[in-house]
C-alpha cells in the first residue's frame, strides 16, 4: 500500500486551481479592468500561487500580470527554477538578470521561458507588451511611484488606474480553498499551543517554550512567522522576542503565535500562570476572557464590526478592568495576519459569510504584566465557525 497523502500535500496539488479562482474573483470584483499588474509580494502569490522564499530575506523585486485566464510572473533568474516547480508552465515565467540552471532533455527549463531581461523594469514592460493592452484598462497595484510613472510612459494609450482597491474588495471574503488553508494554519497553531501547556512550570525558559512551538508548527506543515512567548513582567512587552528568562511561580506567561500555510496566516493567543493565579490575575483575566467570548458569540452575517468592538470593550469594563482601553479588538486575517476589516470603533463594515476574523482582548501594564486571549473564526451563512479550541484556562494545573 502506498504512503497516504498528507493534508498539506493535498493542498499543494490545488495551488494552481486556487490561484485561477482568485483571479476570477478579483476580476469579478473589478469589472472595469482588463488586466491587473502588481508588485505587492502577497498579491503576486494571490494571482500566481507562487510565493518566493526570497521574500523572507528582505525586499525582493517581483511582479505579476494577470487577466482572468492568463498570468505572468516576473522574478529574478535565480528564482525561476523554484517558480517553475509551482507554476509548471515555463512560458509564464519572465526572469531578469543572469543565473545558470541547466536541465536534462526531458525537463522543461530556462530555455523554454521567455528570454531574460536585463533588469526588473525592462522585464515588466516586455511581459506587459505580450498582453497586447493597447486601449485596455489596466489596474496598477504598486507603492513604487517611480516605477508606476515609468510604466505609464511606456504605454501612453493605456488607461491606468489604481488596482489596490480591487484586491481589497476581492480579499475581504475568502474562497473555499482559502478557507481550507486558513483552517489548517489555525489548527496547527492551536495544536502547538495545546502541546506546550505541560511545559508551563518554574525553571523552564521562554526560549524552551518558543522552540517547542516552532517545532510543532513546522511538523504540522506551517512556517512560523511570529512566536511571542513572554513571562512575568515581560508579558507586558508587546510582540517581544522570547528570552532565556526562566519562569517563576506566580508568573504570567503570554503567548501570541502565528504561522503561514501556503501564504495564509494564523494568529491566536493564550495566557497561563505558573502555579495558581493571584486574585488580581484571575479577576482581570476573567474580564478579558468574558469580553473575547462575548465577541465570538456576536459573530454573524449582518453584524457591524464596530458593534462587535463595543461589545468587547463594554464587557471587559463590567469586570475587573473598568478603565479598559483598546484601539481595536480584532481584525480580518488571510494573506496578512492583519487584514480589512478591523474590529474597531469606526469600522462601519457589515460582516459577510466568508470573512475570517481574529477577535482579541489584550491588556498590557508595564511593571505588572500582560495577558490576552485571541481566537479565529469564519463568518458562515448563519453564524460562525470557530477554528481555535485549545484551553483558555489561566492555570495549567486545571487543564485536563
Amino acid at each position: 500500500m502506498g504512503k497516504s497523502m498528507s493534508f498539506v500535500d493535498t493542498l499543494e496539488q490545488h495551488t494552481l486551481s486556487l490561484a485561477f479562482s482568485c483571479r476570477q474573483k478579483l476580476f469579478s470584483a473589478a469589472p472595469g479592468l482588463d488586466v491587473i499588474v502588481t508588485t505587492d509580494p502577497v498579491h503576486v502569490g494571490y494571482l500566481t500561487g507562487y510565493r518566493s522564499i526570497l521574500q523572507d530575506a528582505g525586499p525582493y523585486a517581483q511582479a505579476a500580470i494577470a487577466t482572468r485566464d492568463r498570468v505572468a510572473l516576473i522574478t529574478g533568474a535565480s528564482d525561476a527554477a523554484a517558480a517553475l516547480e509551482e507554476l509548471e508552465d515555463p512560458s509564464c515565467i519572465w526572469r531578469y538578470g543572469i543565473f545558470y540552471v541547466g536541465a536534462t532533455a526531458r525537463m522543461a527549463g530556462y530555455a523554454d521561458m521567455p528570454a531574460p531581461g536585463d533588469n526588473f523594469f525592462d522585464t515588466i514592460v516586455s511581459a506587459l507588451r505580450s498582453f497586447e493592452i493597447r486601449g485596455g484598462r489596466v489596474g496598477l497595484d504598486t507603492r513604487d511611484e517611480k516605477l508606476a510613472r515609468s510604466i505609464w510612459q511606456q504605454f501612453p494609450h493605456v488607461a491606468f488606474q489604481n488596482g489596490a482597491p480591487s484586491f481589497k474588495r476581492a480579499r475581504a471574503t475568502k474562497l473555499p480553498g482559502e478557507l481550507a488553508l486558513l483552517r489548517h494554519a489555525s489548527h496547527i497553531t492551536d495544536k502547538a499551543l495545546e502541546f506546550i501547556v505541560p511545559m508551563i512550570r518554574a525553571g523552564v525558559t521562554e526560549l524552551d517554550i518558543s522552540s517547542e512551538i516552532n517545532g510543532a508548527i513546522v511538523q504540522g506543515g506551517g512556517i512560523p512567522r511570529f512566536v511571542v512567548v513572554t513571562s512575568g513582567e515581560r508579558s507586558s512587552r508587546v510582540d517581544a522576542y522570547a528570552r532565556a528568562k526562566r519562569l517563576e511561580n506566580g508568573d504570567l506567561v503570554r503567548m501570541d503565535i502565528g504561522c503561514t500555510v501556503q501564504g495564509y496566516c494564523s494568529d491566536m493567543a493564550r495566557t497561563l500562570t505558573v502555579g495558581d493565579p493571584s486574585d488580581q490575575q484571575a479577576e482581570r483575566y476573567a474580564a478579558l476572557l468574558a469580553g473575547e467570548q462575548a465577541q465570538i458569540a456576536a459573530l454573524r452575517p449582518g453584524a457591524l464590526a464596530s458593534d462587535i468592538y463595543k461589545i468587547a470593550i463594554d464587557t471587559v469594563r463590567h469586570g475587573a478592568l473598568p478603565d479598559y482601553q483598546r484601539s481595536h479588538c480584532g481584525h480580518g486575517i488571510g494573506l496578512h495576519s492583519h487584514e480589512f476589516p478591523p474590529i474597531a470603533p469606526n469600522s462601519n463594515v457589515l460582516l459577510e459569510p466568508g470573512m475570517v476574523f481574529c477577535v482579541e482582548t489584550p491588556y498590557y501594564e508595564l511593571g505588572w504584566g500582560g495577558m490576552m486571549v485571541e481566537d479565529t473564526a469564519i463568518i458562515t451563512d448563519d453564524g460562525h465557525e470557530l477554528l481555535t479550541h485549545s484551553t483558555r484556562e489561566l492555570c495549567q494545573d486545571r487543564v485536563k
